[in-house]
């Protein structure tokens, strides 16, 4: 972001660049000018975001000066400073659309004010323009994948937004999956959706429009496409391992991610089929784990998961009732080596497998009187938590962590309750931390995290972060009360800092906005 100031008193520019804190504002760049011409000139060279302009100045005014610069520049923010109340300048300023109009001498606090609103300004306007184009990338390859359109009919429905590449005899594609390494980054995730795909476009050296397209299918996948003749196969691997490590080396400590290379299209119809290879390779990140680049997809010769997992049914039952826990984890872990030796590319098919186990477990614990969990209740809980998670090994893990919990309450039912109250007080205690996680928790809590989630849902019939949004969400409601409390402030104060999400968050569990809650109160 940047600014220009355009004042004829050297002490109010160098006030302001010295006193207003132009980092926390999101302002890079600030350059100044003592009148309405030295401005123009300045503007050859120069390309400002917001425009903080004098009124009255010698050889050019402020109003003459901002006339033109929004002539050149129309989504340019411009604030006003006058020390007149002039009723001709106050219209001046209504007609250019001015964001404010300062009084002198100038408030640092109302300035800041004035700069932060149109600071945001800028930011919702950037972010309108690039979801739109983002939509319109989705749609668009969605029909292409979907209903493998050919290029004219494309062109009818979306205009100069289709590519020239899709009508190109080869392309190659890759999925790119991107996934979340807690539920805390979920958030974070959809706010990158854009940038990596611009960044992934500057990242392919020497790209151009014809030659590559990006556009995300849903949540999790971005595809990227490119002309089959300017790259070679091998080019095309070496290609996607780069961009995984620019991937790994921008977002790794927040995302992880995968890459699947699908085989090169013949024609315009076969992009399609191009696709979905590069989609049915990237799934393989469920057997290996991510941060890879697969270029094969699996074998069409593979054996039901189900069926492999159901040799070790009867087996598993009875090691329940042994009280054999070691056993149970060899079986779990030898279905876990069948399944990936298999590579089942339906997904749900393996998850199902291990949602079976997790029902016999459930059995077990209402035999022993561990639990009266309806069991369609319990069902549907499991099902829901195995189909979100992204991993063969994080799958194996959750039903170990689950047959722990069994074990660990049917032995220690006391303790269990105990270890619920001490993560509930950590979380009464701590529930502020903008850096609050289930990871933070279960080791301050001396828990696994896995064991620490089921635990507590298990005992609450809630999970942890359902827990830490209600107290957030009371603590809240409280700080409304004082009205001369700011909205964003509230935000910090329960640990969030993004004040548009705690908005979102807000609404949906109450039905209204902070701002309409607090109306009511």
């Amino acid at each position: 972001m940047k600014v220009l100031l355009v004042d004829d008193e050297p002490l109010t520019t160098e006030s302001l660049v010295s006193y207003i804190e132009w980092d926390k504002l999101g302002v890079l760049e600030v350059k100044t000018a003592s009148n309405g011409l030295e401005a123009l000139e300045l503007l050859t060279q120069f390309t400002p975001d917001i425009i903080v302009s004098d009124v009255r100045m010698p050889r050019m005014n402020g109003i003459e000066f901002a006339t033109v610069a929004r002539e050149q520049y129309p989504h340019v923010k411009i604030i006003f400073l006058s020390g007149y109340s002039d009723k001709e300048y106050l219209k001046s300023a209504i007609h250019l659309k001015a964001i404010s109009y300062v009084e002198k001498p100038v408030k640092l606090e109302e300035l800041t004010m004035a700069l932060r609103e149109s600071v945001y300004q800028i930011q919702a306007e950037i972010a309108n323009r690039t979801l739109t184009q983002s939509v319109i990338r989705h749609r668009m390859l969605c029909k292409l994948i979907i209903e493998a359109l050919p290029y004219e009919e494309l062109q009818q429905e979306f205009g100069e937004h289709v590519p020239a590449l899709f009508s190109m005899t080869a392309v190659r594609s890759m999925a790119i999956h991107l996934s979340v390494k807690s539920e805390s980054e979920l958030k974070i995730k959809e706010t990158l959706h854009i940038e990596i795909s611009d960044r992934l476009a500057d990242l392919i050296d020497n790209a151009n429009d014809q030659d590559y397209f990006f556009g995300y299918t849903d949540n999790e996948t971005l595809f990227c496409l490119v002309n089959a003749q300017r790259v070679s196969t091998s080019e095309f691997k070496e290609t996607a391992r780069n961009l995984l490590y620019s991937l790994l080396l921008l977002y790794g400590d927040k995302l992880a991610f995968s890459i699947g290379i699908g085989n090169p299209s013949t024609s315009n119809d076969s992009i399609k089929d191009s696709c979905l290879s590069a989609l049915s390779a990237v799934q393989s990140q469920f057997y290996f784990g991510t941060g890879f680049v697969f270029s094969e997809p699996p074998s069409d010769n593979r054996i039901d998961p189900s069926a492999i997992a159901a040799k070790f049914y009867p087996d598993f039952r009875q090691a329940l009732r042994s009280d054999d826990e070691s056993a149970i984890s060899s079986m779990i872990d030898q279905i876990t080596a069948d399944i990936r030796t298999w590579r089942d590319p339906e997904i749900s098919r393996v998850k199902n497998a291990y949602f079976r186990l997790l029902m016999i477990l459930h059995e077990f614990a209402v035999e022993k009187g561990l639990t009266g969990t309806d069991p369609q209740q319990e069902e549907k809980f499991l099902w829901q938590e195995v189909g979100e998670i992204s991993t063969l090994d994080s799958l194996r893990d959750y039903v170990i962590a689950n047959v722990q919990a069994v074990f660990s309450q049917f032995q220690e039912h006391t303790a269990v309750n105990t270890r619920v109250s001490t993560v509930i007080h950590y979380i009464k205690e701590h529930f502020g931390d903008m850096d609050l996680t289930t990871r933070s928790i279960a080791d301050n809590t001396y828990l696994s995290q896995n064991y620490m989630c089921a635990l507590f849902k298990k005992e609450t019939g809630k999970t942890i972060n359902e827990y830490i949004t209600e107290l957030r969400l009371e603590r809240a409601k409280e700080l409304l009360k004082d009205r001369h409390v700011k909205l964003y402030e509230i935000a910090l104060s329960i640990g969030i800092t993004d004040p548009n999400y705690f908005s979102s968050m807000f609404k949906k569990s109450t039905g209204y906005t902070p701002s309409q809650y607090r109306e009511r109160m």
